[in-house]
Order: structure tokens, then sequence, then C-alpha cells
């Protein structure tokens, strides 16, 4: 079941980055869709949070602590995350921050779980292919790569944060969805603008779908292993990347596609050997 959830996040947030990557080339500022993409996500969960989790507890300062560090790196995340995709590809773009699963393995490593040495070595190799994808002829750094780099870390501590939450699955995401609208609102409020009729369905699509992503790893976390939950995730990578080749008719450079094959592959391995 774990893995099932796992991949429902990830084929959740992979076609939520198609319509964000979308929304980012049309020359609205980042505080706006990340403002009205948060409001739409949030108010698709706590609803649901309310009538399932009932308030349950525990509401204290240990169990909030969680999910409001949560909720605070997935907005550095987000931010990163539009920087990247409105310079680069999303096929080169995907698989690097796709590395915050290998990342919140190291980091579940320090919370106590012991890694096998396959996984260690997959790890390596996942890491491999990514300075590949990272590569582009010409330049030190693929476009795009570097802001998708502390994207992913970013994104890992999000992972962690919410695998660590004594709160009720849902309540977790609600918290966590919550207090990233309210650390962006202060960005918001200085431009205070609507969103483009033209860029309207795509917000509400990236909103459900990264409700249903977050929701779907909440519950993933709290079922199986940290390192499962995280690597299966992270599988939105592949599809993001397949979707901007295949369906976005993105073209790369020769190491570029094979770092996207050694990093999938790695991650499969990971989520196999898990």
């Amino acid at each position: 079941m774990t893995v099932l959830l796992g991949l429902g996040t990830a084929f959740a947030w992979a076609f939520a980055n198609v319509f964000t990557q979308r929304v980012s080339r049309t020359k609205t500022r980042p505080a706006v869709i990340m403002f009205w993409i948060l409001i739409v996500t949030t108010a698709a969960v706590l609803p649901l949070a309310l009538i399932v989790d009932r308030l349950e507890g525990p509401w204290t300062f240990a169990g909030l602590a969680w999910p409001v560090t949560a909720g605070v790196l997935a907005d550095a995340g987000f931010f990163l995350l539009l920087r990247a995709l409105t310079k680069g590809s999303l096929s080169v773009v995907a698989p690097i921050i796709a590395l915050e699963g290998a990342v919140a393995t190291l980091l579940s490593i320090a919370l106590g779980e012991r890694p096998s040495g396959l996984q260690y070595l997959l790890l390596v190799v996942a890491m491999v292919g990514a300075v590949l994808v990272a590569l582009e002829p010409g330049r030190r750094t693929a476009v795009g790569a570097p802001e998708a780099v502390l994207a992913s870390l970013a994104y890992a501590g999000v992972l962690v944060a919410l695998s660590q939450s004594q709160l009720p699955d849902l309540t977790t995401v609600g918290i966590t969805r919550g207090v990233s609208v309210l650390v962006i609102l202060p960005a918001f409020l200085l431009v205070r603008q609507l969103p483009k009729r033209a860029n309207i369905v795509p917000l509400l699509g990236c909103g459900v779908l990264d409700a249903v992503g977050f929701v779907c790893f909440a519950f993933a976390a709290s079922i199986g292993p940290l390192s499962v939950a995280s690597v299966t995730a992270t599988q939105w990578g592949t599809a993001a990347a397949l979707i901007g080749i295949i369906g976005m008719r993105e073209r790369l450079f020769v190491n570029q596609y094979i770092g996207i094959a050694v990093t999938l592959a790695a991650v499969t391995g990971l989520g196999l050997a898990s």
C-alpha cells in the first residue's frame, strides 16, 4: 500500500508540474502563482481534514513543529521550482528535483533508518545521474539546474517533516499548506494580483493535484518506511521527464538523456530495494 500511495503522489505531482510550468512561462510573479495554488490546495484539504480527523491532537508545540516546518520549507522549494521551470526544461528540472527522495533517504538515516549496502550504492548512482542531467555542453550547468538542486534539498526536508508529524495525516497536510499560505501572504499583498483568465484552469489543476499528492504521501509515510514512501513518491520525476520529452517535445543533449535514464533507474532500484 505504501508503494501504491507513493506512486499516486508521483503521478499527481508530475501533472501538477506541467500546469505549473505553463503558468510560470506567462511572466506571472512567483508570489501570485504560489498564493493562488496554495489557496486551492488548502481549500481542498482543510474541510476534508476537519471531517475525517475531527480535530484530533496532539495540539502541542512538539505536535505542530513538524507540519509548520514542512510548510515553510515547501514555500522555499516551490519558489525555487518556479525559478527552475521558468528558465529550464521540465525534462531536465524534474529528475534533479526528484532527487529529494534520495536526500530524504539520507536524512532518514540520521533519524535511525538503516539502508542496505545496495541502497547506499544506488544513492551514489542517482547522484551521478543528476550530475549528468545538470551538465549542458557550452555551459557550466544546464539552465535551471542550480535552482532545481536547491529545490530538491528543500523538498527533501518537507518529506521528512511530514513523515515525523504526530498529528493525523490530513490534519498534517492541512496545517502544512495553511502555513505555506501565511508565509507567502506578505509577498502576495505587495502585488495583490488576480490570476489571468488563461491561467485560472492551470492554477486550479495544479492546486487540486498538489493536494492529492500531499495527502497520498502523508498516508504513505504513515503506513510504511519513509525511505520507501519518499523514493516511490519522487517517481514523479520519471513521469514529468517523459511528459517533457514526449508530450512537450523538449530536446536535450545525449549526456542529459543518459543522466535521466541513470537517475530514474537508480530511484526505481531504491524503491525495489527498500
